[in-house]
């Protein structure tokens, strides 16, 4: 990378999370897995039918430096302060980001972990985050079929907020009564 490109930004992908920018990204993971359904019979292994997918998972290590990266910049400290508010407010409004690597975009992706590092070697700090992706899904209702419905059920599904009357209790019988009678008068 030249000098030029490495002073005005060009030619080279920033990583960030959300509205902050990584300075370096040291390590990106992502973690795809999977889990096989396991059914025990009686003789042989277990049967396994089918496979789960879990949510994508991504692990990014960086630093945050108080130092612009382009020619002009000259936040400083303030930089450093903005950083680690934003890094707070995503994590408190649980709030969806979008993260950007050199090698992908991850969009839907809720911070699980952020761990922020400062010690005294310098104006940064060093940022590991765990995400995951957000599966969104739809609420949808559908009618069923009338041949599909039993006769019985017609007319008796689906209605909410209907009074369902009053249920009495019965008297108590002579022997219910002297049982409660000897128990309250111990």
């Amino acid at each position: 990378m030249s000098f030029v490109s490495l002073v005005f930004g060009q030619g080279f992908a920033q990583s960030s999370v959300g509205a902050v920018t990584l300075d370096a990204l040291l390590g990106e993971t992502t973690e795809l897995n999977s889990r096989a359904t396991e059914y025990v019979v009686e003789d042989g292994p277990p049967v396994t039918d089918h496979i789960v997918q879990d949510s994508e998972q991504l692990h990014l290590s960086g630093w945050i430096t108080s130092a612009d990266l382009t020619l002009f910049g000259a936040q400083g400290r303030s930089k450093l302060v903005s950083a680690k508010a934003a890094l707070r407010r995503i994590h408190a409004e649980r709030l969806p980001v979008t993260v950007t690597t050199g090698l992908d975009v991850y969009v839907d992706m809720a911070m699980e972990s952020c761990k922020i590092e400062r010690t005294n070697e310098g104006e940064f700090f060093s940022v590991q985050c765990g995400f995951r992706k957000i599966r969104k899904v739809a609420l949808r209702t559908a009618d069923i079929p009338p041949a599909k419905v039993a006769v019985s059920a017609k007319g008796k599904a689906g209605q909410t907020k209907t009074n369902a009357g009053k249920a009495d209790t019965p008297e108590a019988t002579p022997k219910q009564q002297s049982d409660l009678y000897r128990i309250l008068n111990r």
